[in-house]
């Protein structure tokens, strides 16, 4: 076992799973490739060189597996992650993840910010289309 392996919390498998960064409050995406997965963290690769930020939501659809993660080294195309959640969607520092596992607000809980509105707006729609909620994308326009 190699030094780095031995400093792991967790131990990690290879694999070849298609990622999306999610950052700047949702808008934004990039596509990755997740090579290695743990419970603490993963192993990101770029077709090519890309700056990452610093934070983000790191969803892995084969999975239903969604994590925030900060981003711990890179060498450009390669970038590993730390997750920054317990895997039940409970951020150190933040509330709770909000929604079921369909993407639904619980019942008597309402939606209180645009970006809990959007999420689960996303999600219904995917449920009355029968597609993934990743393809879903809402756009906010405010006229005054």
């Amino acid at each position: 076992m190699n030094p780095v392996e031995q400093r792991r919390a967790s131990q990690r498998s290879r694999t070849l799973l298609e990622g999306h960064i999610i950052y700047n409050n949702r808008l934004s995406r990039m596509e990755c490739t997740v090579r290695d997965l743990s419970e603490t963290g993963a192993r990101l690769v770029f077709a090519q060189p890309v700056k990452v930020p610093a934070e983000f939501e790191l969803q892995i659809p084969k999975k239903k597996l969604i994590r925030r993660a900060q981003v711990i080294w890179y060498d450009g195309q390669n970038h590993g992650v730390m997750f920054l959640d317990d895997g039940e969607g409970a951020v150190s520092g933040a509330p709770p993840r909000l929604q079921d596992e369909a993407g639904a607000l619980p019942l008597g809980r309402e939606a209180s910010s645009v970006p809990e509105i959007l999420d689960e707006a996303r999600h219904r729609i995917a449920r009355l289309l029968g597609v993934s909620v990743d393809v879903i994308q809402l756009k906010v326009e405010i006229e005054r």
